[in-house]
């Protein structure tokens, strides 16, 4: 280790100093001194200058040191936190390169991947910023953000450019957090959102999946946020969201329907289909019926209440007719067009539904008459019959005494769809209700379209047997030989060299001996008009003429205008007078 003062530039030596002569003593001024008695000179003696306790040299080292610890520190404390989330796969993952965002913001980045221990998952580990610490709390959701096509659209298309991404939703939780469960696809409800959370029960999917839209008028007015399948009972069931604004528009009474794509149905009441908007086309989507501005104490719901999710419209509708009592129907004609669920109508209002028609209702019928089952709506028939039925009954019973039966009819002549009618027939049977094993049976009456339709088709296939074919047949080829005799006869008559074709040729040169004569009178009447002009201008200047024809008054006679008089001609002398 080198000295200190070897840093230093060397101090150049002092002078010597001079040696002094002794003076003097008195009397010895002539005497020279011994060079042996005199005591040599003492040489001079160095020594180090004092030096600084500080050199400014020390300084250099000691800033470089300082800031170097302050790039440290401030390379930790933007550092952040490191979060480990854990994913199913890391596609379009890459260490280093694939960042983090929040809302477009870079949060992170990649740092390192791995396998979980049971190789089942992946491990990515994401450098969050020193900003992005606040929000690692609990409820934050974390994904990765690609191209995605699903029943709520298309979205990522921007990562087929820019490439995958990490995307980071902070949630509102005070507890912090470090390890996540990365989701497989984007959370349709951001945490802290406000509204309701409820669950929709399906038969079917329908085409609907997380992020399928709930529609009311036209307006999104929340999501589905997932799906999932119950194996006991077999249903799918989605986790739905109403927005806060909306929630007033949903209640207990509140009816659920798949709004998308295409509704078509053929029935009694003939070919039905709605169509929604383009937007409802591609995609499918939920609505629900309108809120009952006359019922005012319906209760709201509440989060997590679970309602049913019909397959459309008409479905839905179903839910608020609800026949519940049986009558057994004996029909004696076909049923063929009658179907399940076909109504039930009185003068045209739906008063219940068809059950099934099926010879298990009545077995052990000695006609062999087809039995329908049939269930009436009791709200739709009287008022306090949803709490007695009994009424009801006994509204049927008096009906049927005064006339009231049952009968087909048909729905839809482009189907052939048929329904069941109840009415009142003018003159009919008396008749009253009987009882078919443990149905009620209602009188019935012929189908008053259908089978009289039939009866008058056979009559006129009677008809038609009953006429002679065969003669009219015979008459029909005699009648064609006739023709074709005649149409014989007529060739010979128009034909080449046939009297008719001379008479024609006859006709075409006497035509043409007439065009020529009545030409050549033309011209002989156009001569005579000419002559006629003249003559007429002639008696009009020579009235004479017609009395002297050969008279000579003018020299230039033959000129059809006179030569008028010279005037140089002698005059005539005046008589004179007498005195």
């Amino acid at each position: 280790m080198q000295k200190p003062w070897a840093l230093e530039a060397p101090t150049p030596p002092l002078p010597m100093p001079e040696l002094a002569t002794p003076p003097p003593h008195p009397g010895q001024h002539d005497v020279k001194p011994d060079p042996v008695s005199t005591p040599p000179p003492k040489a001079p003696v160095y020594r180090t200058p004092a030096r600084a306790r500080f050199s400014p040299i020390w300084i250099v080292p000691l800033v470089s040191a300082l800031l170097g610890l302050w790039l440290v520190g401030r390379y930790y404390s933007a550092k952040g936190s490191m979060v480990t989330v854990r994913f199913e796969n890391a596609e379009g993952i890459i260490v280093g390169k694939t960042p983090v965002l929040c809302r477009s913001v870079n949060i992170g980045t990649v740092s390192d991947l791995e396998l979980s221990e049971d190789n089942k998952t992946v491990l990515v580990k994401l450098a969050m910023t020193r900003e992005a610490t606040r929000l690692l709390v609990e409820d934050s959701q974390i994904w990765v953000e690609r191209a995605r096509y699903s029943s709520a659209g298309i979205s990522g298309l921007n990562t087929l450019v820019s490439g995958n991404y990490i995307q980071f939703q902070p949630g509102v939780s005070k507890k912090a957090r470090r390890d996540f469960t990365g989701l497989e696809n984007p959370p349709p409800t951001p945490p802290g959102v406000p509204g309701i959370h409820f669950k929709l029960t399906a038969a079917e999917a329908g085409g609907l999946g997380p992020g399928a839209p709930i529609m009311y008028k036209g307006i999104q007015v929340g999501k589905l946020e997932s799906r999932t399948f119950n194996t006991e009972p077999a249903a799918i069931e989605f986790d739905a969201f109403i927005e806060g604004p909306y929630i007033h528009l949903v209640n207990q009474q509140t009816r659920f329907y798949n709004s998308g794509g295409l509704d078509l149905k053929i029935g009694a009441e003939g070919v039905q289909m709605r169509l929604g908007t383009l937007e409802s086309l591609l995609t499918t989507s939920i609505t629900f019926t309108d809120p009952d501005p006359n019922e005012r104490h319906v209760k709201s719901i509440s989060p997590g209440e679970n309602f049913t999710l019909y397959a459309s419209l008409s479905d839905a509708k179903k839910v608020e007719f609800n026949p519940t009592i049986p009558y057994l129907l004996l029909f004696s004609g076909s049923v063929r067009g009658l179907s399940p669920d076909a109504p039930v109508e009185f003068r045209g209002i739906r008063i219940g539904s068809v059950v099934a028609a099926s010879f298990k209702y009545f077995p052990g019928d000695p006609d062999h008459r087809v039995p329908v089952l049939i269930k009436l709506d009791p709200a739709v028939l009287t008022s306090n019959s949803e709490a007695n039925p009994t009424a009801t009954q006994k509204l049927i019973s008096e009906g049927v005494a005064h006339g009231l039966r049952a009968s087909l009819k048909t729905g839809s002549l482009l189907t052939g769809q048929l329904f069941v009618e109840l009415d009142f027939q003018k003159d009919a049977a008396p008749a009253m209700i009987t009882g078919a094993g443990e149905y009620a049976v209602l009188p019935t009456v012929p189908s008053a379209g259908l089978e009289e339709l039939q009866e008058k088709a056979g009559v006129l296939l009677d008809k038609f047997k009953a006429l002679p074919i065969e003669q009219i047949g015979a008459n029909a080829n005699a009648a064609l030989s006739s023709v074709k005799e005649a149409a014989g006869h007529m060739d010979k008559l128009t034909g080449p060299g046939s009297s008719l074709e001379k008479t024609l040729s006859n006709t075409q040169k006497l035509t043409s001996d007439l065009n020529t004569t009545m030409s050549e009178l033309s011209t002989q009447f156009t001569q005579v008009g000419a002559n006629l002009s003249q003559a007429s201008d002639t008696v009009k200047h020579q009235p004479w003429r017609l009395i002297w024809p050969t008279t000579k008054k003018y020299p230039n006679d033959g000129a059809a205008t006179p030569t008028p008089i010279s005037t140089k001609a002698k005059a005539t002398p005046a008589p004179r007078k007498k005195r």
